[in-house]
């Protein structure tokens, strides 16, 4: 049932994302070939190359717009409205139900971001970029074998701590929606004033690992000269997995609170 909930998210949400895709698409390739004709031809295409930049940066803002509204519009239609009592007699778990948002939100946010920087790898990039690029990439692998370092595993540790902490901010989302919800006239203020006492907790919270990255940063001066890649990198990655540890510990507190109001506290209108 799980699938099919995640099914029905994808076709619900593709025809808001899919347009604005598509134009991001277009505007990329309009502003590459402008760009190109301009260098020999600027007078005449001064004006039409400005126009082009500014929607195409309308366009990668609006993406990102999009991807926040959707977010927060089909969480809070299609649980907290009329469409509530039909989603809630569906014969699936809170749970699925919750996860079937999550997973597809997820999903399109990381869309979001890949096709903007895909979009501007492909407007901004020539030849000597990306031959630069490359020479850069094999000259950081063996740095990075000279001195034992596992590109992998920083890699990995870097992208799974930017996934979780996606995943966490989509979940103090749901949790301030919810709560919002517990209102009758001032749902919108009330959530808004949830979502951002949610990020004064956790910017007080985060006080907490400050003493252990400040003895890092101490450790650094004193060492100096003297400090070597594996130790950057020994401290590029307790940053993460601390990073990683946080944002997984405050995303199951979301959860939580998602769930037990979605329970005991729904109020639909």
């Amino acid at each position: 049932m799980l699938g099919k909930l995640i099914k029905y998210e994808f076709k619900g949400t593709a025809r808001l994302y899919l347009p604005f895709f598509a134009l991001l698409v277009l505007l990329t390739v309009v502003n590459r070939f402008s760009l190109q004709f301009s260098v020999s031809h600027s007078e005449i295409m001064e004006i039409p190359s400005v126009l082009a930049m500014m929607l195409y940066i309308v366009a990668v803002i609006a993406i990102f717009v999009i991807a926040m509204v959707a977010t927060v519009q089909r969480f809070y239609k299609n649980f907290m409205t009329d469409e509530g009592y039909l989603m809630f007699t569906l014969p699936v778990s809170q749970d699925g139900l919750i996860l079937s948002k999550l997973i597809v939100a997820t999903i399109w946010n990381i869309f979001s971001v890949l096709i903007a920087m895909l979009s501007l790898f492909f407007l901004m990039v020539d030849e000597d970029i990306w031959s630069a690029l490359v020479t850069g990439v094999g000259e950081l692998q063996e740095l990075a074998a000279t001195y034992g370092i596992n590109l992998f595993s920083v890699c990995a540790i870097t992208l799974l701590t930017m996934l979780v902490g996606l995943v966490a901010g989509i979940l103090q989302i749901y949790a301030a929606v919810v709560i919002g919800c517990t209102s009758s006239r001032h749902k919108l203020i009330l959530g808004l004033g949830v979502y951002l006492g949610f990020n004064v907790v956790m910017q007080t919270a985060s006080l907490v690992m400050l003493p252990l990255i400040m003895n890092w940063l101490t450790t650094i001066n004193e060492l100096g000269d003297s400090f070597t890649p594996q130790q950057a990198m020994g401290f590029f990655q307790g940053v993460m997995l601390l990073g990683l540890v946080f944002s997984l510990v405050f995303g199951a507190i979301y959860y939580i609170i998602t769930r037990l109001m979605l329970k005991k506290k729904l109020n639909l209108e």
